[in-house]
């Protein structure tokens, strides 16, 4: 592989999709992936090892990598990921149209599924380490890029890496933005309500319940006295760059409405039951289970104001995560000084929590220090058509990285 451009080409060409279908996790080419990553870290002079979990749906690798021979006393796990969303081609990117797996470089930016979100963090990790090393620079860290697959949904990701007791002293997300310092990410909860009445023809209404029009009520009361009640709450870590406030908030939104799995979809059938699917944000400094039980009071008074009958089904819950190492965020913040004028970007060291969340809950939980910082901008596209990474941004995370972990 001849160069960190090259080698991006390569992974991202790679199908590393992961679906959920009827149930059942697909995971595409994890192996093929995980293969490719750690063989051009090998030839690179790197140390490698890599790690497999599986279930029922098939393997899972992680990929360990390391500069040889380093004697600094803190690690830090630099942390990645190969898998990524499906994609449907084709793409039509300047007048042409592409495979979202065969990768375009044109006019300094490489279009490709995974390109930004988050195949760029491995290229530009892995060559910040081969460089570092070429460069004889002295660690200050002890540095491990930790990269893994079910980032995007499935269940055997970093959180099982860490219960299988794999530990580091610090660690840095590099699946975030390049736009500024991440210092913590939100928390989420998501969950159905289920609304029941009775079904019925709807030329008789007067002989049915209509569990539509039940949870119209309910989500109304939701927005209203719920919605505003979460909007209220405001963190004391900023927003990122682009943010209506200048502080993290709680948001929520309900984002999927259905009918019960048993009921005729026809205009002139009136269901008997009514779905809604939400998501609640929360500030990093939130606790989750807490934000839970607030949340299903909310919905316990709608039922009974209305008198409907439905239950709340929560189906995910994670807490955010905040930085509790002011010397990391201040190496950090060095080191993003430094990566901005080798790279040559014209931009500020901003600092700020992230809107969604991601990977660093688990490291938070388990009492490491974390940070994030990538190569993905507001405009990338990612999960989206037309995905791209600016090279240059990925040029910046490589320095940032290198300058993190090592002294100079």
């Amino acid at each position: 592989m001849n160069s960190l451009v090259d080698f991006l080409k390569e992974l991202v060409s790679i199908k590393t999709e992961l679906r959920i279908e009827d149930g059942r996790v697909i995971r595409e080419n994890y192996e093929k992936a995980a293969e490719f990553i750690a063989s051009t870290a090998e030839k690179l002079g790197l140390k490698t090892e890599t790690v497999v979990f599986e279930d029922n749906f098939g393997k899972v690798p992680v990929v360990l990598i390391e500069p040889r021979d380093v004697n600094a006393e803190e690690s830090i796990a630099l942390v990645s990921h190969y898998d990524v969303v499906p994609a449907k081609g084709p793409w039509v990117v300047e007048g042409r149209e592409i495979d979202p797996y065969e990768p375009l470089l044109v006019n300094g930016k490489l279009y490709g599924r995974g390109a930004a979100d988050d195949k760029s963090a491995i290229a530009a990790s892995i060559y910040a380490l081969k460089e570092a090393v070429d460069e004889g620079r002295k660690f200050k860290f002890k540095p491990v890029l930790v990269i893994a697959g079910d980032e995007e949904g499935g269940p055997l990701g970093i959180k099982t890496l860490l219960d299988k007791g794999f530990k580091w002293d610090k660690a840095v997300i590099l699946d975030a933005s390049a736009e500024y310092l991440s210092i913590g990410a939100s928390g989420v909860i998501h969950g159905w309500v289920r609304v029941f009445g009775k079904s019925g023809h709807a030329g008789y209404p007067h002989l049915s319940e209509n569990a539509v029009s039940k949870l119209v009520k309910v989500i109304s009361f939701i927005q209203e006295k719920y919605g505003s009640v979460r909007c209220g709450r405001i963190s004391r870590y900023p927003s990122p760059p682009g943010s209506p406030l200048p502080n993290l908030w709680g948001r929520f939104n309900f984002t999927i409405l259905k009918l019960g799995e048993n009921e005729v979809e026809k205009h002139n059938v009136i269901p008997g039951e009514a779905v809604a699917g939400f998501d609640a944000r929360l500030l990093p400094e939130e606790d989750v289970e807490e934000a839970v039980r607030e949340l299903i009071s909310f919905f316990s008074r709608a039922f009974s104001e209305y008198g409907v009958r439905g239950c709340v089904e929560i189906i995910a819950k994670l807490r955010g995560w905040y930085t509790t190492d002011e010397k990391l965020k201040e190496e950090a913040v060095k080191s993003m000084e430094k990566a901005i004028n080798t790279a040559g970007l014209n931009q500020e060291v901003k600092i700020a929590a992230e809107l969604g969340g991601n990977d660093g809950t688990f490291f938070f939980l388990k009492g490491i220090p974390v940070v994030a910082l990538g190569a993905i901008r507001s405009e990338n596209n990612i999960h989206s058509d037309n995905e791209f990474v600016y090279i240059r941004d990925v040029e910046f995370l490589k320095e940032f990285v290198k300058a993190l972990v090592t002294e100079g």
